[in-house]
């Protein structure tokens, strides 16, 4: 036998090896039972975008079902079914008035991950998100019983984590107000998103309905070349944050209290480049976390013009007579693999590699949104076995 083909066998033998151990690590983990009422009301593909970063959590720490299986990222959940991408077929699966008692005695938590909901272009035609604004929708938004549910769960001193959009757009405004009754919360009516580049023509991919906005209300004007951040009123006003112009940073970071850093084990400070919204809390709550603008004089300004500020909640915790917890950005919707969930030590390489370089989306889920869930479920679990 030639030594290079000794040399790749022990190397692909040491491989396989360790794969196996991380796989047999895991699978000797015990199991956890944690009944989890998942609600995930966007999803126009198969992929479950929205969830499945959290079925990753419950996956890798061996959180099952009441029948001791795990959590099915396809099945598991409530919310809309499709049934095949390019297909206009659907189902959806939501909690009727008569059940609401039931299912607020018989789960252990809930998870409103996603609530926006799917839109005919963005589903059917496979449109891109941007085209939504002009399309009908199909299913989406809280309704009243969503409310009498989270109101339960409440009584019954469940857990309940909600996040962005659930106080938006399509959930009608009556329900909204009810709901930041019951949690101490309010929402300001902005959104908005980090984007690398706001230059049309370098960035085909940047949303028209936002350009189409703003030109309506700036004399057709879009001077913006650099990265920056979208801010957008649920009336439809656009404010632009633009790096160099506006910011010393382009992009937002989740900066978090002494207190939050050593109780969840999450990073000090870390990027976040997805979609948030501005929302506030009463003393009631905590805050645990708070997202950052890096202004300059002429972006504060700008700010004030609109009475925002460049610190606005990012994690919101409420304690004590009932827990709750508020992620003022969408968490759970993060590009990962499940097949990784199943090997232990997985979470801890993936955590080295993705602090590496700047404006990489990997790092708030490895080293914010993993740590951060991971410790609130472990947290809770122990609880629910006292």
């Amino acid at each position: 036998m030639k030594k290079s083909t000794l040399i790749i066998i022990i190397i692909l033998s040491a491989l396989f090896l360790s794969v196996f151990t991380s796989w047999f690590i895991w699978y000797l983990k015990p199991y956890k039972s944690l009944k989890v009422y998942i609600l995930d009301k966007t999803v126009p593909t198969t992929d479950r975008q929205e969830h499945k970063s959290f079925n990753w959590i419950l996956n890798q720490d061996k959180y099952v079902r009441k029948d001791g299986n795990l959590y099915n990222v396809n099945n598991d959940y409530f919310g809309f079914f499709p049934k095949g991408n390019n297909s206009p077929d659907f189902d959806f699966k939501s909690i009727r008035i008569h059940e609401i008692e039931d299912y607020a005695l018989n789960y252990d938590m809930c998870y409103y991950t996603d609530t926006y909901g799917v839109y005919y272009n963005e589903w059917y035609r496979q449109n891109s998100f941007e085209e939504q604004h002009i399309s009908n929708k199909v299913y989406g938004g809280l309704n009243q019983n969503d409310y009498l549910f989270l109101k339960e769960m409440k009584n019954h001193k469940k857990l309940i984590i909600t996040e962005f959009n659930f106080y938006n757009a399509p959930t009608n405004s009556l329900v909204r107000e009810k709901l930041e009754d019951l949690f101490g919360l309010k929402w300001s009516g902005w959104t908005g998103k980090y984007f690398s580049c706001l230059d049309t023509l370098k960035n085909e991919d940047f949303p028209k309905w936002i350009v189409r906005l703003f030109k309506e209300q700036n004399n057709n004007l879009w001077p913006y070349k650099n990265g920056g951040i979208i801010l957008i009123h649920k009336f439809g006003t656009v404010a632009i944050l633009e790096d160099k112009t506006h910011l010393t940073s382009e992009w937002p970071v989740i900066q978090s209290n002494p207190e939050t850093i050593e109780e969840f084990g999450v990073k000090e400070s870390v990027e976040y480049l997805n979609w948030f919204d501005i929302t506030f809390s009463t003393d009631q709550n905590k805050v645990l976390a708070d997202f950052h603008f890096k202004v300059n004089e002429k972006g504060d300004s700008l700010l004030h013009s609109y009475n925002l500020q460049s610190v606005f909640p990012a994690v919101i915790e409420h304690t004590g007579d009932y827990l709750f917890y508020y992620f003022g950005g969408d968490f759970a919707d993060n590009p990962v693999k499940l097949g990784s969930s199943y090997f232990s030590g997985y979470k801890e390489a993936a955590s080295i590699f993705s602090s590496a370089g700047k404006s990489n989306p990997k790092e708030f889920y490895w080293n914010y949104y993993y740590p951060l869930m991971s410790k609130i479920l472990d947290d809770y679990y122990k609880s629910l076995d006292k």
